[in-house]
């Protein structure tokens, strides 16, 4: 296995390298800081066929390129997974158009970034809800405030659903699993989980079945779900 980790911070890098250690306890890594002539030192990345690219986006020697674009021209071939801290919906459309598998957060879990790595190496794509819904032009999933978590009765007083929320929520109050709502309703699994999880929040429960009781405590259905 044979991986090129790009990254101008050290600190990054090192921590680039444990996830990737993670998946992978033998690979051959190759590192470097800058994109500029000569930043493999030795090396020839033309000749060596890399199973793997971590990128950081923002890289020194790109000049008027983009980092994919000046990869390539150095003769790097693999699939690049961009992990970078800028995640605005302008740059993840830019890596995306250049050939990026992946745009991946920095602030991105150990635990989820190493198999998302996985995924890409593989031959798969990965991009997060979060920056889907935000290419979209959508509101991602809000972190639940302490009246959330408590079940804040003007919050669940105030709920309201969209209707294809309230077509989850009917599915779900059957306990109909997340696969066979998606099924029945023509629906990404994962985009069923990020309406399971707006539900939760809007009615400030922690599970199902303390959702479905909510709902009909508040009448949010007038009479019960769908």
């Amino acid at each position: 296995m044979k991986i090129l980790v790009a990254d101008d911070h050290p600190l990054f890098r090192d921590a680039l390298e444990l996830s990737v250690r993670f998946e992978w306890p033998s690979a051959d890594i190759v590192f470097i800081g800058s994109l500029e002539d000569g930043a493999f030192g030795e090396v020839d990345p033309a000749g060596i066929a890399f199973d793997l690219v971590v990128l950081d986006w923002h890289m020194p020697g790109v000049g008027d390129s983009d980092p994919i674009s000046r990869l390539r021209t150095l003769g790097v071939r693999g699939p690049v997974a961009v992990v970078s801290g800028a995640e605005q919906p302008a740059i993840v459309m830019e890596a995306l158009r250049c050939g990026a598998a992946a745009f991946l957060p920095k602030t991105t879990p150990h635990r989820v970034l190493a198999p998302s790595l996985k995924v890409v190496a593989e031959g798969g794509t990965v991009l997060p809800i979060k920056i889907a819904l935000s290419l979209a032009g959508e509101e991602g999933p809000q972190p639940a405030t302490e009246k959330d978590e408590a079940g804040d009765d003007e919050t669940t007083e105030q709920a309201s659903l969209t209707d294809r929320e309230r077509e989850v929520f009917g599915l779900l109050a059957t306990g109909a699993t997340n696969k066979e709502i998606a099924q029945r309703l023509d629906l990404a699994e994962v985009t069923v989980k990020f309406h399971t999880r707006r539900i939760f929040r809007k009615l400030g429960a922690r599970n199902r079945a303390d959702a479905v009781r909510r709902a009909q405590e508040t009448g949010l259905f007038n009479g019960g779900p769908p």
